[in-house]
C-alpha cells in the first residue's frame, strides 16, 4: 500500500531528557570502581552490556543483513510517523503487493517478526501495522541461507530492537498532518528510576487514503482510515547478570473499502425489488484488532548466555459488507469475523566455547486457535 503525503506541515515540542545523576563510573577494565547499584549511569552501562548479550545469543552467520536505524526512519520523509510497511520498504528486494503482504526476493508470506530476538506470533492482519516505527532503535532485516535457529519463516526476519529509557532518556509530543486530510498526534518518552527503565509511545493517525486506490485515483472513493498504535517497554534490572523485561503493544484499525465509480451490478439479480446499484454508494468496511504481551529473563555471566520468553497475542479481523450492495454485485453478502489467540514459549543461549566457537541451543512452542465464523446473506 503507497501513501502520498504532500505540503507537510509538522510540529514538536521536545522534553528535555533527565539529567544523569550520581555519575562516578569509571573504566571497570582499568579496574576502577562502579557507582552505586541504582544510579542512571550504573542501570545505562548494565543495560548497554545485556543488550549486547542478548544479540549475541542469535546468529547471522551465511545470512545478508540489513540494518535501519532509528537515524535512518528520522532521515525518510515524515520521520517516524511513516508507517512501519513503508520502512520496511527501504531495505533492498522488499516488495509489497496490494493486499499488504510483503515479498523478499520473490518469496511469499514467509516472514518472520522478532522483537529483542523474540518471536512474535503470527497474527491476522491485512491493511494495518501491528508496530509502530516509533518504539524501533534499530531493525535488521535477515535475509539469505539462514542458520537453523530462525525456523520455519525463513523468507525474512524483521528483527526490531526497542528504544529503552536508560540508553534513549527523554521524549517527544508531535503533531503531523498533510494531504489527503491526514493528521496524526503521538508521543513518546523513556526514563528510569532506580533499576527500572520504561519507554512508552503512542500514536493516532486518520486519512483519506487508507488503502490502495483501485482505479489509480489520487482521491479514492470512499477510502477513510483511523489507526491507533501503543507500546511500553518495561525492564528492570536484578543484578548485573539478570534483568527481566516485559513488553505491551496494542494496534487498532479501522479501514473503508475503497470503491469504483460508475458501476453497476451485472448479475442480473434482483433484491427487495432493486436491481440497479450505484458502486459510488457501497459501503464496505474492516476492522483489525492486534494486542500482544512478551515477559523475558536475561540471564548473562561468564561465557553463558540465555533469555527466556512467554509470549501472548490476540488479533481479530472483523468485516462488515454492505448487505445490499453485496448480494446485487456478488450475488453473496458475507458478515465476517476471524480471530486468532496465541501463545509462545521460547528459550535461546549461546556459550562460548573460545574466541573462535560458539556453542548455540534453542527451543520454541507455540499454541493457538483461530476460530472463525462468518453469516451470508
Amino acid at each position: 500500500m503507497s501513501r502520498v503525503i504532500a505540503s507537510v506541515a509538522a510540529v514538536a515540542i521536545a522534553i528535555a531528557s533527565p539529567a544523569l545523576i550520581d555519575i562516578a563510573y569509571a573504566d571497570a577494565a582499568a579496574g576502577d570502581s562502579i557507582s552505586p547499584v541504582g544510579t542512571l549511569t550504573d542501570v545505562q552501562v548494565t543495560a548497554k552490556r545485556l543488550n549486547d548479550a542478548r544479540t549475541g545469543i542469535q546468529t547471522q552467520a551465511g545470512a545478508s543483513t540489513y540494518t535501519i536505524d532509528a537515524a535512518a526512519i528520522a532521515a525518510v520523509p515524515g520521520d517516524d510517523n511513516t508507517l512501519l510497511n513503508q520502512v520496511i520498504m527501504q531495505a533492498p528486494e522488499v516488495a509489497q503487493d496490494s493486499f499488504g503482504q510483503f515479498h523478499i526476493r520473490g518469496e511469499h508470506n514467509g516472514l518472520q517478526y522478532r522483537l529483542n530476538g523474540v518471536i512474535l506470533p503470527e497474527g491476522i492482519s491485512v491493511f494495518g501495522q501491528s508496530l509502530d516505527p516509533r518504539l524501533i532503535s534499530s531493525m535488521n532485516i535477515v535475509t539469505g541461507a539462514l542458520p537453523a535457529e530462525y525456523g520455519l519463516r525463513t523468507a525474512g526476519i524483521i528483527d526490531l530492537s526497542t528504544k529503552s529509557g536508560s540508553l534513549e532518556p527523554g521524549g517527544s509530543i508531535s503533531l503531523y498532518g498533510g494531504s489527503h486530510g491526514t493528521v496524526e498526534p503521538s508521543f513518546n518518552y523513556g526514563g528510569t528510576s532506580g533499576t527500572l527503565t520504561y519507554f512508552v509511545s503512542g500514536g493516532f493517525l486518520r486519512n483519506d487514503l487508507g488503502i490502495e486506490s483501485p482505479d489509480g485515483s489520487s482521491n479514492p472513493l470512499h477510502d477513510h482510515t483511523s489507526q491507533a498504535h501503543g507500546f511500553a517497554y518495561l525492564e528492570d534490572i536484578l543484578d548485573d547478570s539478570n534483568r527481566v523485561t516485559v513488553m505491551l503493544g496494542t494496534s487498532t484499525g479501522k479501514f473503508q473499502i475503497p470503491n469504483l465509480r460508475g458501476e453497476q451490478p451485472g448479475l442480473g439479480l434482483t433484491v427487495n425489488g432493486q436491481t440497479e446499484y450505484p458502486s459510488e454508494q457501497l459501503d464496505e468496511n474492516q476492522r483489525e484488532v492486534t494486542q500482544f504481551g512478551i515477559v523475558s529473563l536475561q540471564h548473562s555471566a561468564g561465557a553463558l548466555d540465555v533469555q527466556t520468553s512467554l509470549t501472548a497475542r490476540y488479533s481479530s479481523l472483523t468485516f462488515v459488507p454492505d448487505a445490499l450492495g453485496d448480494l446485487l454485485y456478488n450475488g453473496i453478502s458475507q458478515d465476517a469475523f476471524k480471530k486468532n489467540v496465541a501463545f509462545a514459549w521460547q528459550t535461546d543461549g549461546a556459550y562460548k566455547l573460545n574466541d573462535t566457537h560458539t556453542l548455540r541451543a534453542g527451543l520454541f512452542v507455540r499454541t493457538g486457535e483461530a476460530p472463525c465464523t462468518a453469516t451470508y446473506s
